[in-house]
């Protein structure tokens, strides 16, 4: 059985050409193109939710995974929608995520740039990720039989490519996995964060958005809502709320 939301979305912005959506996490955006899936999900997805409660059709920009929480942009008409495509494929809408990752880097920020496979073929697609540490902490409890502490970091990400789970694998690839992620993580460290700290999903956060409008190019931003999740996580790393 697929989990739904326990929150709705939320609409951060709306005019005649654009709107904002915060997604909760377990929610998708569209339609999944497996069909048991897409039976199971039935309309409790981003796009459905706004045509029957607000009887507003839109279409996203991007995408946030399944799993993920966070911002993302619709467009309202057809003219809008190619502007936007654009900006999204030239790299001028700027993407910062929120993570909580097992262990500490090395460096207190750095760059990712593993090439990685994408979703539908064995193509290798070049892919950027920047990430720097918003805080760490080191907890009295030995998840793993190797050391008698758990480290985890909480960081923040600007993602220079759009791949499929670009920041899951990328941090799964240098030895730091996001918390909660059941695909590309760490079962041991996924089991003590929801059994002990009641921290049962996935520990990434699509925080904020920058872009121009693409019809007055004004400078926007955005800054996703504080969920209950994210409000134990900022606890936990005694972050401001």
């Amino acid at each position: 059985m697929i989990p739904l939301p326990t929150d709705p979305p939320q609409i951060l912005f709306e005019d005649t050409d654009l709107l904002i959506l915060f997604k909760p996490s377990h929610m998708y955006v569209h339609p999944p193109e497996d069909r048991i899936a897409r039976k199971a999900v039935g309309r409790h997805t981003c796009i459905h939710w706004l045509l029957d409660e607000h009887k507003i059709l839109a279409n996203p920009i991007h995408r946030l995974d399944f799993s993920t929480e966070g911002i993302l942009i619709f467009g309202k008409n057809n003219k809008t929608n190619s502007i936007l495509n654009i900006q999204m494929r030239d790299g001028k809408i700027q993407k910062y995520y929120s993570a909580v990752v097992r262990g500490w880097f090395k460096e207190s920020f750095g760059e990712i740039d593993l090439p990685l496979e994408s979703d539908s073929s064995n193509n290798i697609q070049e892919c950027k990720t920047l990430y720097s540490t918003i805080e760490k902490i080191e907890l009295p409890f030995a998840v793993n039989s190797k050391f008698q502490t758990a480290r985890y970091s909480l960081l923040d990400i600007e993602l220079k490519t759009g791949r499929w789970h670009q920041i899951r694998r990328h941090m799964n690839r240098v030895a730091h996995p996001v918390l909660g992620d059941r695909t590309h993580g760490d079962s041991h460290h996924n089991r003590f964060f929801r059994d002990e700290l009641h921290i049962e999903r996935l520990c990434l956060k699509a925080k904020r958005l920058e872009f121009y409008h693409p019809h007055t190019d004004q400078k926007m931003t955005f800054h996703a809502s504080v969920s209950d999740m994210w409000k134990k996580i900022n606890t936990l790393f005694s972050q401001p709320i």
